[in-house]
């Protein structure tokens, strides 16, 4: 849907950002507020970790890796994650930008 996310380390990743049918706002439930995963810069690579997305897979061609919650998937140009299967479910293309 054509949206943008800036990281930086220790950024959170909310359900709204993993599906497009949840918006922030002050109906949301305690659970749909809580955070389900986070950015980290370690060692020079980016990661996303895997807090609470059963269903996170990274996309490689015909390739899909689970990204299992505790987990985590490092974030290189190109890259696809699938943050959310079914309804309103994001898909993440990773776009690299030096500053």
């Amino acid at each position: 849907d054509n949206h943008r996310l800036m990281v930086w380390t220790g950024q959170s990743l909310f359900r709204w950002h993993s599906n497009n049918l949840i918006a922030p706002n002050e109906k949301l439930t305690d659970e749909q507020k809580k955070r389900v995963g986070y950015f980290v810069l370690h060692q020079n690579s980016w990661w996303l970790v895997n807090e609470k997305l059963p269903d996170m897979l990274e996309i490689n061609g015909t390739t899909k890796t689970s990204i299992p919650i505790g987990g985590k998937v490092e974030l290189t140009d190109g890259k696809q994650i699938l943050l959310e299967r079914g309804d309103g479910g994001r898909l993440v293309v990773v776009q690299m930008v030096e500053a």
